[in-house]
């Protein structure tokens, strides 16, 4: 078997490090007297007896596990291939962080264990002495057996069993890390990682799990710092040339960027520095009785963690549990637009057999990034989430391009990512999505025309209206609804747009065709003889003045019973 192939069997259900299920028994076998843990592959990577190699004690109480080769290589083709952007490893350590908090609660619940319910948290530190990121969860940790089990396996997916043991998800506990592999990231930044954690199991002892993405990985009981109740600890030991993810700002900055949703608190471990007024001594050593004492600003320095996520996913909630500010204010913080108030949004949801939710805005200015460029690669317009975590704004298929300057959220379970989820696939899935989004595009457009205040469209056709006209030229499924949308100059309307209706009210009787006259620009249309003629006999022209216009009137031969 060629080894791409090798590597797309294990990427196809790929690990979750902090949320798994517990294991079926680990096979054991005798070999010369020592203990042989032998990992079980998919149908496509099964490993023989004799392609393992012994356990070795290399310390008291850990034992050294060794794979054959070909694993160490496809952990290379996960490691240098799979993620287009390394800074993604927080974010996917962080959402497996979030599953095994998630799954802890779910077990609690089921099991009645309240007290296992108190605060769940996810923490964050680095050591720049030890050069390490240290990532801490109070989820459901892992017995010695599921270590083995999951870790030791890079074709195993305990995220995947558990959803099944759920009933093929239909509970809300649907865990992130069946669209990725997860723990694996951790090797984008560095070359070794020790895993500590504890089991919710009773009495079950702490355990760490050190490997350094070679060809073995070993296990022990752990006496370092005790976990309290439960959970999972990452300790990553940085490479030489990631020893920015050691700066809290950076971290900070990656988790404001993907993380910023996650439904459970997240806190940075960094320095503050606070200004505090204390006596001047040294102004103070003359200071006549009775006067008040002269004052100066010192800095104070300390340490703390400080939580990262305090915005809310509104999109997640019901459209009659969110205010009109909570929806504004929504809109000015995930898009960075502060001084912007959207025209409209919509809120919605799909449900069945695609489930989504999303939130849509039409903003109140055109974004500054489309203001040189109407369809800038680099302008974020929707934002893609799974399961509040932030995936990507750069999905050229999730609305065509006309649409470019809508903004909101789109956040599914269904949608097909591949297995780094950075890549969003074609599918049904994605075109029923598409669909959604541009009808619920179309009717903000059509609530905006039809509102009492007319400055409303005027300010969104001055604005957006070239888009609109791309979508005739390039969208024939939605060109019906898009066309009564367009606004022109006529001959009669002086410095007022005209819709097609509006000009058809207008005509005159027995008028079998709608006239219009391309130029460039208001004053040259008017001044056109073609224009002189046709007006001169009592008929309104359509004053086209952009270079767009004749494409897309050609597009355009009639519109309800009269031609262009």
């Amino acid at each position: 078997m060629k080894l791409y192939q090798a590597a797309a069997a294990l990427f196809a259900s790929a690990v979750a490090v902090s949320a798994f299920t517990a294991p079926s028994k680990v096979p054991i076998s005798r070999n010369m007297g020592t203990r042989t843990f032998v990992p079980k592959f998919g149908t496509s990577l099964a490993m023989s007896d004799s392609a393992v190699v012994d356990a070795e004690t290399v310390e008291e109480g850990a034992e050294t596990f060794e794979f054959q080769a070909e694993v160490g290589r496809v952990m290379d083709i996960i490691i240098n291939s799979l993620y287009s952007n390394r800074d993604v490893f927080l974010r996917e350590l962080v959402s497996n962080a979030a599953d095994a908090c998630d799954k802890k609660r779910f077990l609690s619940l089921t099991d009645g264990d309240t007290a296992a319910l108190a605060n769940p948290e996810i923490k964050i530190k680095s050591d720049k002495d030890a050069m390490t990121v240290t990532i801490e969860d109070t989820g459901v940790g892992m017995t010695k057996s599921e270590l083995q089990n999951n870790l030791g396996r890079i074709a195993q997916s305990g995220t995947k069993k558990f959803m099944e043991a759920l009933g093929e998800g239909k509970a809300d506990v649907n865990l992130i890390g069946q669209f990725g592999v997860g723990f694996y990231s951790a090797y984008l930044v560095a070359d070794k990682v020790e895993v500590v954690t504890k089991s919710m199991q009773a009495d079950s002892p702490q355990y760490k799990w050190t490997s350094d993405a070679s060809s073995s990985y070993t296990i022990s009981e752990d006496n370092s710092d005790p976990i309290e109740g439960s959970g999972t600890r990452l300790i990553l030991h940085l490479k030489d040339d990631a020893l920015e993810y050691m700066e809290s700002a950076k971290l900070e900055e990656l988790l404001q960027h993907y993380s910023e949703f996650v439904e459970f608190p997240i806190s940075v471990w960094k320095e503050k520095t606070e200004y505090k007024q204390v006596p001047d001594e040294e102004a103070n050593k003359d200071l006549p009785e009775g006067e008040e004492p002269k004052m100066k600003t010192v800095p104070e320095t300390s340490e703390d963690y400080e939580l990262m996520n305090t915005n809310k996913p509104i999109w997640l909630r019901t459209p009659n549990e969110v205010t009109e500010e909570e929806y504004k204010d929504f809109y000015q913080s995930a898009f960075r637009a502060t001084y912007d108030e959207p025209l409209a949004h919509t809120h919605f949801s799909l449900e069945g057999q695609i489930e989504c939710k999303s939130i849509l805005y039409i903003p109140g200015m055109l974004p500054f990034e489309l203001s040189k460029d109407m369809f800038d690669e680099d302008a974020k317009n929707i934002r893609l989430y799974v399961k509040r975590v932030f995936i990507n704004d750069k999905f050229d298929d999730i609305v065509p391009r006309w649409l470019k300057f809508v903004r909101g959220v789109v956040d599914s379970q269904d949608l097909p990512l591949n297995v780094s989820r950075e890549i969003l696939q074609k599918s049904k899935v994605l075109n029923i999505i598409n669909k959604r989004l541009v009808r619920k595009s179309l009717d903000m457009i059509k609530d905006i025309e039809s509102d009492e205040d007319e400055s409303k469209y005027i300010m969104f056709w001055n604005n957006f209206g070239k888009y609109l006209k791309v979508g005739v030229i390039e969208d024939r499924r939605n060109k019906d609804d898009i066309v009564p949308l367009l606004r022109f100059f006529t001959s009669s309307s002086g410095e007022e747009y005209a819709s097609l209706d509006q000009y058809i009210e207008n005509m005159k009787e027995n008028q079998k065709q709608i006239f219009y006259v391309t130029a460039d620009g208001k004053e040259k249309a008017q001044m056109s003889p073609a224009a002189e003629k046709v007006r001169s006999r009592g008929y309104e022209v359509l004053y086209l003045t952009e270079p767009i216009d004749e494409i897309m009137i050609e597009n355009v031969p009639d519109y309800k019973e009269f031609k262009l």
